[in-house]
């Protein structure tokens, strides 16, 4: 059952995972949903019964509204985020990560997080600024933001697994920004799965089903 939230620093709804009877309440893997440009938190979590049922799934809103829907940061053209209201949001994902570990039981050593779009370099953003603090990252339809003066720590995701995923006709974010994004990662040493295909700048099923059956065997692997 989905819930929303609105107590903690980011305005949220989250998929708790489920518990056997009798459990001991152990802790469950954890996936951050980030959201894409004008959208919300009620967008990614569409996906939620696609995904692996063992997750606790949460999905944030943006702190910035932008018509009709939220975003991560200002962007005065596409490729160049706006370093200040991006560094907000991360100071404020940072807190809000710490939240949800402490609110919805989940295991710090098995978060991982999915972002598509903004959300997506959102998350490159996290996982190249926080050693440590994920399991994996999943990026579709996005790019690494070495444009964002950010202090980006590449050795930061040294072995880390990555999905990542971009259209060959993506008309918002060009496949060659997708490339370089996953040049860069591969370069870092992150344990990178890389997939194009045959779609513009939206998920597809066949590119849900990929990332979902690598999330699978990303928590399997974790036990």
């Amino acid at each position: 059952m989905m819930q929303r939230n609105t107590a903690l620093t980011l305005e949220h709804v989250v998929r708790s995972a489920p518990r056997e009877p009798g459990g001991d309440g152990g802790k469950a893997p954890g996936l951050l949903l980030l959201h894409g440009r004008g959208a919300d938190e009620l967008d990614l979590m569409g996906l939620a019964d696609a995904l692996d049922p063992r997750l606790t799934i949460v999905s944030a809103r943006g702190p910035y509204r932008l018509g009709f829907g939220y975003t991560w940061y200002e962007m005065p053209q596409i490729g160049y985020p706006d370093p200040v209201t991006m560094r907000e949001s991360i100071d404020k994902l940072d807190k809000f990560i710490g939240e949800i570990i402490e609110d919805y039981n989940i295991d710090p050593r098995r978060l991982y997080l999915m972002g598509f779009s903004q959300g997506g370099i959102i998350s490159a953003a996290l996982a190249l600024l926080m050693p440590g603090r994920f399991r994996g990252v999943v990026m579709h339809s996005s790019y690494v933001p070495t444009t964002a003066d950010l202090p980006l720590q590449a050795e930061a995701v040294h072995g880390l697994p990555f999905f990542v995923a971009h259209g060959k006709y993506d008309g918002v974010i060009s496949i060659n920004m997708g490339r370089d994004g996953a040049e860069y990662l591969r370069e870092a040493g992150a344990d990178l799965t890389y997939i194009e295909y045959p779609i513009a700048h939206q998920i597809s099923e066949e590119s849900l089903y990929d990332l979902t059956d690598w999330l699978t065997n990303q928590i399997g692997a974790s036990e």
